[in-house]
């Protein structure tokens, strides 16, 4: 059979730990039968059942203790899928049931709500997949176990709340429980360009730019959904804990009790770090040494939102935290905190090297200023919601903070530096290289019937139909062929971030995508901020949308969700979210409206998302040309992307070089640069924290007590996000101002309201 390494060097970084790769598979591989040949993958019914009865006899050791340390040892994506997770699949459980479309359309409709209302509330919060996930599970044990199940009202209750029913619900309820980014370009509309678009317009944007995201991924889900190799990090954690609640024997398994102690244990927690005791978001020495040094604030504090890059500063709050250093591949997060270090260098260097004249604005700043400093009049600058070239030399020149501007440098040099190999080499259908290698999981799911290749086709004719119906109807400005471009950079795009997403467990930031279609707009579209906001929308929605579904699959793939119903859950999911968002956007705005348009907001309205998104229309679709072209301050940041095109290939040549050379194998440009101006934005203190976590889970814990890594990690990464996504929730609704008025924990040392939260001097109020 084939190697579970299969694939080219470039696509190394997704193994768990390739430091330890040898040229022959390692013993567990050999009972298993991976042998590193090119040439026998099993292609009867026959081998695969052998392959499936393998892996049930080493799952069924691994879960009795019987197993030795070799076998328990996880090394890369294969062994995640059959170590971590079982192959188990309970055939006969029901699936689309009344009650699954009852909570799965349930906590759609609150999930849709809940996220429209937190967009425009002053702190915005997600509604996580980790909450849902535990509430739904609440709802459906109580379901089962308070009503009747007998007779007729076994169709309303058909026994215990499956761990079908409970993946399927979820997956429709997280589907919807996300703010649009159609959203933004229709509050955006209504609020600042006079532009109330139609109710059927706006609920067929919503749709349209949301479906095409799905029928790109469903032409991508043969290469990233399948096989081995896109394992999808991002699903080990969520499938890990489905199997854990329903497999596990209830209460009584080792792994359900240390869920709920942690889960428990940090709910409680949590209370502390998040209102009683905010110092330990963010624990600087430098700070507390002097809290009045700007240099101290900008280089060592992180605590409070666009503060500082928190060097050296340590966080005790797992909100800030999170699991992704628990389940993000060693390599992946190491080149994370290789563009971090450059982050800490590069962004010190244009600040205090005073770059773009950045001494004269914040350190950390997404506003735009005048030269003076002030915030730019955008307004000022308009005629008919259009750029107005005489206006704009009455006012002067447009800033961006240096780390802002060096933000879009290094996003456009991480896209330019994005390589679609795996991709390409995967569906190439010239290379006779063998490098899919379909598990056990996929051969499990070959009973259900896959989703037809046409209905994605179809998909995409109907979405596509709705955008151009759309942009024409709801006064874009944006032309047929304008959007069709767009949409082809977007396909390129997906497939490549969704491929990175798959593999690496890295995904892209949504700004970065937003900046670079804005980038695009302002060339095909220059002087209308209107028409960028649409190139953003139909941009950078697609791959959004792309990697939700794609990762979604893979968790339908591990938990045995036919194809059709989980393609059935999400479409439903989107219909869902979309009607409720624009409903819920219609009434805040039109009862809010004062609120919105304010710079402070109130205690219960703010307008600052909308506000952000138009600001990044005005810099990329007015001011584009006067900010970005040839000679202008920021030229540069269009360059970028060219260059970054071409950063891969001196390392492309190294490795060749030195091929057995573990860091030149495992070494990605792309993520590199993604990461080397990560903290210009937001609260970063929990970096450093993040980073040592992450090389004790995924290095020394794995390595020294794979045992315990086995059985053990990823159900805590879940417990942990599942008890601090249900505090914070209750604490946002309660306390935070996202359903009433603010309630302060009084003031004192560990909670000083005249500093930053790691006693920093505060940022600059602007």
């Amino acid at each position: 059979m084939t190697s579970t390494q299969e694939v080219p060097a470039r696509q190394d970084s997704a193994s768990i730990d390739d430091v330890e790769k040898k040229d022959v598979q390692t013993s567990s591989d050999e009972k298993l039968g991976y042998v590193e040949t090119a040439d026998s993958v099993p292609a009867d019914n026959e081998s695969e059942q052998l392959r499936l009865k393998e892996v049930e006899d080493l799952e069924a050791r691994l879960a009795a203790g019987t197993a030795d340390d070799e076998e328990y040892f996880v090394r890369n994506a294969h062994d995640i899928a059959i170590k971590v997770l079982s192959t188990r699949d309970d055939y006969e459980l029901p699936v689309l049931t009344f009650r699954m479309l009852f909570l799965g359309l349930g906590f759609s409709a609150f999930g849709s709500v809940l996220a429209q209302l937190y967009y425009f509330k002053p702190q915005t919060l997600l509604v996580s997949q980790g909450f849902l996930l535990i509430m739904l599970y609440f709802f459906g044990k109580a379901w089962e176990k308070v009503l009747p199940s007998r007779g007729f009202w076994w169709h309303i209750n058909p026994g215990p709340f499956n761990i079908k029913e409970h993946c399927s619900a979820l997956i429709m309820a997280s589907t919807a429980s996300s703010s649009a980014t159609a959203i933004q370009v229709i509050s955006v509309q209504n609020l600042y360009y006079n532009n109330n678009l139609n109710p059927g317009i706006a609920i067929f944007t919503l749709l349209g730019s949301q479906l095409i995201g799905y029928s790109f991924a469903g032409f991508l889900t043969e290469a990233l959904v399948y096989p081995s190799i896109t394992f999808w990090p991002t699903a080990i954690s969520p499938a890990n804990l489905f199997q854990a609640l329903h497999f596990d024997g209830g209460l009584s398994s080792k792994r359900t009790k240390l869920f709920w102690l942690v889960f428990t244990t940090i709910f409680c927690y949590e209370i502390i770090p998040q209102w009683i005791f905010p110092l330990m978001t963010g624990f600087s020495i430098f700070c507390l040494a002097d809290n009045t040094s700007e240099v101290f604030r900008n280089v060592f504090g992180g605590a409070s939102n666009n503060e500082g890059m928190g060097l050296f500063a340590f966080c005790f709050d797992w909100n800030l935290i999170g699991s992704a250093c628990l389940y993000t591949p060693l390599w992946t997060q190491l080149n994370q905190n290789i563009g971090i270090c450059l982050t800490y260098c590069l962004m010190s260097a244009m600040y205090y090297g005073n770059i773009w004249q950045g001494r004269r604005f914040p350190f950390m700043s997404q506003a735009i200023f005048d030269i003076n400093g002030n915030q730019y009049n955008q307004s000022a600058i308009l005629t008919n919601n259009k750029f107005d070239q005489a206006k704009f030399e009455a006012i002067g020149p447009a800033y961006f903070a240096a780390s802002n501007a060096l933000y879009f440098i290094t996003a456009n040099l991480a896209m330019g530096a994005t390589l679609l190999k795996p991709f390409v080499r995967a569906l190439n259908p010239w290379n006779k290289t063998v490098t899919i290698v379909h598990d056990e999981h996929y051969i499990v799911m070959k009973r259900y019937e896959k989703v037809p290749r046409w209905w994605f086709v179809a998909l995409l004719v109907a979405a596509y139909a709705m955008a151009q119906a759309t942009d024409y109807t709801g006064d874009s400005h944006f032309t047929w062929w304008q959007l069709t471009v767009v949409l082809i950079i977007s396909l390129v795009f997906t497939m490549a971030y969704c491929t990175t997403s798959a593999i690496l467990g890295f995904a892209q930031f949504s700004t970065q995508l937003d900046g670079f279609y804005s980038m695009i707009a302002s060339y095909m579209v220059p002087g209308d901020p209107i028409a960028n906001m649409y190139a953003a929308l139909y941009g950078s929605q697609p791959t959004v949308q792309g990697i939700l579904l794609l990762g979604d699959l893979k968790l339908g793939q591990y938990i045995k969700i036919p194809p059709k119903i989980n393609f059935l859950v999400q479409i439903l999911g989107c219909v869902v979210g979309a009607l409720l968002n624009y409903v819920m956007e219609l009434s805040i705005v039109r009862n809010q409206r004062a609120a919105l348009l304010t710079i402070a907001g109130t205690r219960l309205w703010s307008g600052q998302n909308a506000q952000s998104f138009n600001s990044n229309a005005i810099a990329w679709g007015a001011l584009g040309r006067e900010m970005f072209s040839p000679g202008k301050t920021y030229y540069m940041v269009p360059v970028a992307l060219a260059l970054g095109a071409l950063m891969p290939i001196p390392h492309y040549f190294l490795h060749r070089k030195f091929p057995k050379n573990q860091f030149l194998a495992n070494f990605n440009t792309g993520i590199v640069m993604q990461y080397s101006c990560f903290l210009s934005v937001g609260i970063n203190s929990s970096v450093n924290t993040s980073t040592f976590l992450g090389i004790m889970s995924q290095w020394w814990v794995r390595r020294k007590y794979p045992r315990w890594f086995t059985k053990y990690n990823y159900i805590i990464a879940g417990s942990l996000d599942g008890g601090t996504q249900v505090i914070s929730f209750i604490l946002n609704l309660a306390i935070f101002g996202a359903a009433g008025p603010t309630v302060f924990f009084p003031n004192w040392w560990g909670n000083d309201f005249s500093l930053s939260a790691d006693r920093c001097a505060p940022p600059p109020d602007l």
